[in-house]
């Protein structure tokens, strides 16, 4: 509104101006031809007051039928960009506001993803610990069985000997005691007796 008011106050003021810009022409016209004064003057007067009788009139017309739709289309025209403007700003504003939230999740979502990259790892290192911690053991169980079962049977190798020298000396004796025998026999039956032994 405020801007149709200065739109009809500057047409007027350029009527204005035409009208006090035409009037000194007109008469200068009327004064160059001075050699037809009678018929001039009259002439040039009255075409004067209607051509600024017409001008007014079509100023008026035009003031009255054509300015305002043309004032009314540009400010609705405006009003249409001051809303779209209002729009793109609201749009923006929210957008920033989603970019904003959309951040500060994707920082929490890696914080998320460290915390559970740590844990794992610390996970995998307790597993691995625990693992080595049941191989030693494991380790130990059986080299401590196979010391016993080494030492088993070392002893029951030792039993053996021991139970076979008792059996070879008791046979060499017995075999000595039934005869008397030379240091070649003696010789040989100690061979006869270890080869009884290898075969049984």
């Amino acid at each position: 509104m405020v801007r149709n008011r200065f739109f009809f106050k500057t047409l007027l003021k350029a009527a204005a101006l035409l009208c006090v810009v035409l009037v000194p022409v007109a008469l200068l016209a009327a004064d160059a031809d001075a050699a037809h004064v009678e018929k001039s003057t009259g002439v040039y007067v009255s075409q004067l007051v209607w051509a600024v009788g017409s001008f007014l009139l079509v100023l008026l017309i035009l003031v009255k039928k054509l300015i305002p739709p043309i004032t009314a289309a540009l400010d609705k025209r405006a009003e249409d960009i001051r809303d779209a403007l209002a729009v793109a700003e609201t749009a923006q504003a929210e957008a920033q506001a989603m970019i904003s939230k959309h951040e500060a999740q994707l920082e929490t979502a890696r914080a998320e993803a460290a915390a559970i990259i740590e844990e794992g790892k610390a996970d995998a290192l307790k597993l691995k610990d625990s693992i080595v911690s049941s191989a030693r053991k494991e380790v130990e169980a059986v080299e401590a069985r196979s010391r016993r079962e080494i030492e088993q049977a070392k002893t029951a190798a030792v039993d053996e000997l021991d139970r076979r020298a008792v059996e070879i000396s008791v046979g060499i004796a017995g075999t000595l005691i039934g005869k008397s025998v030379s240091a070649s026999e003696h010789q040989e039956l100690i061979q006869e007796r270890l080869r009884d032994l290898q075969e049984a």
